[in-house]
């Protein structure tokens, strides 16, 4: 006589099991996406924290002189250093904004070249640019 032994669920729950794997492989997912949206939380708060500065700079740029002057009743030097302070920043903002359009336009370039013409058309289509 054979005694089979009969298999009961506690006996299929095996590392190589599917349901194993899978319930294994969402709880990594979730705490990878958890994580990374902390750190992204965490990061973005701290890096952010430095630009209060430079968003009162753009602001009182984007107020004018004139504005500043009759609403803060700045004096004939101070209007001078604030008028320099703000064309400085002007023409800063302006160089950040020809490099980054300088470092867009390398590295769109540097994909345009790996890819084959049927890719390059869709990358193209996608983005909505026209390849040089």
């Amino acid at each position: 006589m054979t005694t089979r032994r009969q298999t009961t669920p506690h006996n299929d729950a095996k590392w190589s099991n599917p349901k194993v794997l899978a319930i294994l492989a969402v709880v990594f997912l979730c705490g990878a996406a958890f994580g990374s949206a902390v750190t992204r939380g965490y990061l973005h708060a701290r890096m952010s924290a430095a630009p209060h500065d430079q968003l009162a700079i753009e602001a009182a740029r984007k107020v004018g002189l004139e504005r500043l002057k009759a609403q803060l009743n700045l004096t004939p030097q101070q209007e001078e250093t604030v008028t320099k302070v703000l064309d400085d920043y002007g023409k800063y903002y302006q160089n950040i904004e020809d490099d980054r359009e300088d470092v867009a336009a390398h590295g769109k370039q540097r994909i345009l070249d790996v890819l084959n013409d049927e890719q390059k058309k869709r990358f193209n289509e996608i983005f909505g640019t026209v390849s040089r």
